[in-house]
Order: C-alpha cells, then sequence, then structure tokens
C-alpha cells in the first residue's frame, strides 16, 4: 500500500502517543480517520487536529479490552462509514516491576489490553478486508517483542506475542491480498511512560526514559515509510536494529549484555 489518498485508516491508541502521531501522519497524506481510544478528550483533540487539515475524522471511545465493546464499535464503524482499509492497532499499557512480584491483577491488565485488544480488533475487522480483497494491518509491538526488557515480563510476554501475531497474519493473508506489518519502538515519549505501574522500583526508572524517550512523530514516519515497502518489521530509533541484529547473531553476548543491563538497573531503581 504506497499511496493513503482517499483511504479509510482505523487507528486504535489514537488520543496521544504513537497512535495519535500516525493518524495525524495519515491524515497528512490523504487519509481518512477513524480513532479509537477510551480517551475522550484526547479523541476529540485528535479528530479537531485532522479536520482543520480538511480529512475526515470520526471517534469512537472504546475499552478495548472488552469484547463487547468492541464488537459494538465494529458495528458502528461498518453502519457509520465502512471497512477501513488500514487497521493500525496501537493502544498499550506498561508494569514495571520484577516477575516475581508481578500480580495476576497486573498480568491481566497488560494482556487483555496489549494482546486481546488487538486480537478483538483482528477478529471483527479483518473478515471485513478478506470480503475486500484488500487491506493493511499495522500492530504495534515493542522493541520488547523481540528481545526482552528488564522487569517488564508481563509487557515483554504481550510483546512478544504481538510479533507472533502479526507475522502469522502477514504469511496466511497474502492470498487475499492484504499485507501486516508488525512496529517495533524503543523508548518513545508517549504518555505511557507517566501512567506505567511501577511496583517495587523508584520514579527515577520512569524519569530516564522520560529523558531518553523519542518523539512520537519520528516513529510515525517511519511507520509510514515502512507500510509503503511493506516491511515485515518497523523499527525505530535505530539502536533497536542494533540490538535485536545482536540478539540474532550473537545470543551469547546479548545474553551477557541483557543480564549485566538488568543487574545495573536493579541496583540504580530498586526501592529498599
Amino acid at each position: 500500500m504506497k499511496d493513503f489518498n482517499s483511504k479509510l485508516v482505523l487507528v486504535t491508541g489514537s488520543a496521544s502517543g504513537i497512535g495519535r502521531a500516525t493518524a495525524l501522519r495519515f491524515s497528512e497524506e490523504g487519509a481518512d480517520l477513524i480513532l479509537v481510544d477510551i480517551n475522550e478528550e484526547g479523541l476529540e483533540g485528535a479528530a479537531r487536529e485532522i479536520e482543520s487539515r480538511g480529512r475526515k475524522a470520526l471517534w469512537y471511545k472504546t475499552d478495548l479490552s472488552d469484547a463487547a465493546q468492541v464488537e459494538a464499535l465494529h458495528g458502528r464503524v461498518t453502519d457509520d462509514i465502512g471497512t477501513p482499509d488500514v487497521l493500525m492497532n496501537a493502544a498499550g499499557v506498561v508494569v514495571v516491576t520484577c516477575v516475581e512480584e508481578a500480580g495476576l491483577d497486573d498480568w491481566r491488565w497488560i494482556l487483555q489490553t496489549n494482546l486481546w485488544g488487538y486480537i478483538y480488533m483482528i477478529h471483527y475487522f479483518l473478515p471485513d478486508m478478506i470480503r475486500k480483497r484488500s487491506g493493511y494491518v499495522i500492530n504495534v509491538a515493542s522493541g520488547a517483542g523481540l528481545f526482552a526488557v528488564p522487569y517488564q515480563a508481563p509487557y515483554n510476554t504481550s510483546k512478544h506475542a504481538v510479533v507472533g501475531l502479526t507475522e502469522s497474519i502477514r504469511q496466511e493473508m497474502e492470498r487475499y491480498g492484504i499485507g501486516a506489518s508488525v512496529v517495533c519502538p524503543g523508548m518513545i515519549r508517549t504518555s505511557m511512560i507517566n501512567t506505567a505501574r511501577v511496583i517495587g522500583f523508584k520514579d527515577s526508572a520512569q524519569k530516564m526514559a522520560g529523558r531518553a524517550a523519542s518523539p512520537p512523530e519520528k516513529m510515525a514516519d517511519a511507520i509510514i515509510r515502512g507500510v509503503r515497502k511493506n516491511r515485515a518489521v518497523i523499527m525505530y530509533p535505530p539502536y533497536i536494529n542494533l540490538l535485536y541484529g545482536l540478539k540474532r547473531f550473537s545470543p551469547r553476548t546479548a545474553d551477557l549484555l541483557s543480564k549485566g543491563a538488568s543487574r545495573a538497573f536493579y541496583r540504580q531503581h530498586r526501592m529498599r
């Protein structure tokens, strides 16, 4: 999919962060937008900005962790405007804690949004693309879907699953003319940094992530380029490529470095 002019693009998590930035980039490319999030105020703001650029933007407040709400969303979108040409799943949450201290509620919270929310959207919207025999699916995972990040076991689990889910869609949907890309960002400046559940660690961990984070607009640019080139995996910033390459070509070195990073993070940020 190289031309987004007059395409209909649905973006979840579009009230802020990567979802919002990419929705705006799609509008710059001439697309009309369907915006989905649980944050009503953020949705309204994003819609106004898109409409000020001369493109159409419909927004729907939806809790993506609730299958019934996603089913209702599908019905409303279909009735209001039709089948999206592009489905982008970008909603996400994160927990920072030791794996042994993560409660079942933390696991459920992460997996319901980061994995099941994606599954629900794909379950209801992908069959429409199949009937049209065209479309594109963009799933935002993380660098943590390619290699584990210390003290984020539930998040790592959800994002590794999203990578596998997207690879399966890409393999199986080609016969219908449907493409798929998984997006694997590093640290990006989004509200997720501030809303993360941090258990047993100092807030200095969040401050460090905020300082090191890249602007979401740069990630949005990379997504547009990657979809145009039909890339299986879209990585940004460039250090994600380097870390993933190290894991693939020198697993032992990557293992030693990741253990060292884990020890250093624990010493610096663990609450005493």
